[in-house]
């Protein structure tokens, strides 16, 4: 059988429990905090340098809207550098 306990038993011990401060956040100080955060920036660096001249380094693979994306980015880049050429070589031409 069972050991028996009444009601006052039960109170004081729910209010022991009650009477815990939880915890602020995940890691029990700020200092532990900061090396987690420095190890994981660690590992990624680490993942990004061994990775250098891989077709994913970036985690993912291009797809082919990404690479529509990325010609149109440099042919608007492109254009952008073209005109300012041409006009530095017209004002180089009305100069002269």
């Amino acid at each position: 059988m069972a050991k028996s306990s009444d009601v006052h038993d039960l109170l004081t011990a729910y209010q022991k429990q009650a009477r815990k401060v939880p915890a602020k956040g995940v890691y029990a100080s700020r200092q532990r905090q900061a090396e987690v955060q420095a190890a994981h920036t660690r590992k990624i660096m680490r993942k990004r340098r061994r990775s250098v001249g891989k077709s994913n380094k970036l985690g993912c693979r291009f797809t082919a809207e990404m690479r529509v994306a990325l010609i149109c980015d440099m042919n608007f880049w492109a254009l952008i550098c073209r005109s300012n050429r041409n006009q530095v070589a017209n004002k180089d031409g009305e100069a002269v």
